[in-house]
C-alpha cells in the first residue's frame, strides 16, 4: 500500500518519481520478503523470481551489456529495454500495460503452477524468464539510444 500512491500520481503518466534511493530500498524490502515467504514454503522463492522476472531480466542485462560495452556502471543512463520501448512507442503507457498483461497472463499462472509443486521451480523459472530474455534483447537493453531499434537491420544509424 505504500507505492499505491506511486500508481494513483504516475499513471498514465509520471508526475513524481521514487529515485534509485526509494526504487532501491523497494528491492530490498521485496527481497527479505521473497526470502521469509522460502523459508515457510521453499517453492515461493521461486514463485517470487518468477513474479519479478520483467524487473530482474531487464536490470540484469542492461547491466551485463553496459559492462561488456565498458560503460561506467555508476553513471546514470537510459538503456533498459523498458525506456527504449516508451521511446519507440512514444509513451509508457502502452509499455507498462504491456507489463501488467505478462504479469498477470504469463507470469502469475506459472508462479501459482511452481507454488502448488505443479511445476518444478527451476522449470517455471526458465519457462518464464526465457521470453523476457528474448523481449530485452530485441528491444536493445543496455545499448545507448542511438541504437534503439526493436531489430538492429531498422536502425539506420551506426551503432
Amino acid at each position: 500500500m505504500a507505492t499505491a500512491g506511486f500508481l494513483v500520481w504516475n499513471f498514465p503518466k509520471a508526475h513524481i518519481f521514487m529515485g534509485d534511493a526509494g526504487s532501491g530500498f523497494l528491492g530490498l524490502c521485496l527481497a527479505a520478503l521473497s526470502l521469509h515467504a522460502a523459508w515457510i514454503h521453499p517453492p515461493l522463492f521461486w514463485a517470487w523470481l518468477i513474479l519479478m522476472g520483467v524487473f530482474i531480466v531487464d536490470a540484469t542485462l542492461t547491466l551485463i551489456v553496459r559492462m561488456i560495452r565498458g560503460e561506467r556502471l555508476h553513471e546514470a543512463h537510459r538503456t533498459h529495454s523498458y525506456q527504449h520501448a516508451a521511446r519507440r512507442l512514444g509513451t509508457h503507457k502502452p509499455v507498462t500495460l504491456t507489463v501488467a498483461a505478462i504479469n498477470v497472463f504469463w507470469l502469475f499462472p506459472l508462479a501459482a503452477a511452481v507454488t502448488l509443486e505443479i511445476l518444478d521451480g527451476f522449470l517455471g523459472l526458465a519457462i518464464a524468464w526465457l521470453p523476457l530474455v528474448i523481449l530485452a534483447f530485441m528491444f536493445r537493453a543496455g545499448r545507448p539510444e542511438k541504437t534503439s531499434a526493436v531489430f538492429p537491420s531498422q536502425d539506420t544509424r551506426n551503432g
